[in-house]
């Protein structure tokens, strides 16, 4: 029942390391240092030595230990080959001679030895969690993200309970008040106003005459120029024929 319980509670735990960080995977080992500690001391006791078991399997830090290495030689991809190839080999020789270690811990201390070696194995792995780059700055970066992520929401009023208001701040961009200013375009050329004058009837009678005056002179002056140019042509045309005849 204690394989089966611890199994179970990994998924969650390295689901909790995915999302939060692996600076979680260190309250998780000193929970873990924790009930050893408590196992070693009541070794007759049937709770906690199967709350030492559920632990043992539930808080694994392989996710963590991965993600540590991943992003220590994550910079070059032999490195990081290299790193994961390491890490493998560590677990099956770890796995592998668990059984024998074990069993000789058992042999010369009972359970007692078993527990020691226990307490004194999760210390050392906790030590050196808190020593690592990564955890740091992964912690870092969650509680940056948490704060960026927090929304200010001041309360306002002098009540409290129902009286008592929720504003939330935001950032509004400011609209700049006035006529809008003319805006100057890169090859454009200034247009003339035109400026509306009221005048009397006299100026307006006078400006009509002046108008009337132009236009009658420049249909005189379209009528003449036909003329003109034929007696042009036709002098061309006389002085051209002569020097033919001479010729």
């Amino acid at each position: 029942v204690a394989i089966t319980v611890g199994f179970a509670l990994r998924v969650a735990t390295q689901q909790f390391q995915l999302r939060a960080g692996y600076w979680l995977i260190v309250p998780l080992a000193a929970i873990h240092l924790t009930f050893a500690v408590l196992a070693l001391i009541y070794q007759t006791s049937l709770w906690a030595i199967f709350a030492q078991i559920v632990v043992l399997l539930c808080l694994d830090p392989t996710c963590a230990i991965e993600g540590i290495a991943f992003d220590t030689f994550g910079a070059s991809e032999v490195q990081a080959r290299q790193a994961t190839s390491t890490l493998l080999s560590v677990f099956t020789i770890a796995v592998a001679s668990s059984c024998t270690i074990g069993g000789i811990l058992y042999d010369l201390g009972g359970w007692t030895g078993v527990c020691t070696y226990h307490c004194i194995s999760q210390g050392l792995l906790l030590l050196v969690l808190c020593m690592q780059p990564p955890i740091r700055k992964s912690f870092v970066e969650f509680v940056s993200s948490r704060s960026e992520a927090g929304e200010v929401t001041p309360i306002v009023g002098s009540g409290e309970g129902r009286d008592a208001k929720k504003v939330s701040l935001a950032v509004v961009p400011e609209v700049p008040l006035g006529p809008p200013r003319h805006i100057e375009l890169p090859g454009a050329v200034a247009s003339e106003e035109l400026v509306v004058k009221e005048v009397s009837g006299t100026e307006a009678e006078s400006h009509r005459s002046s108008e009337q005056r132009g236009s009658t002179k420049s249909e005189e002056f379209n009528a003449v120029r036909p003329g003109a140019q034929s007696d042009a042509v036709r002098g061309s045309r006389a002085t051209g024929g002569s020097r033919n005849t001479r010729g």
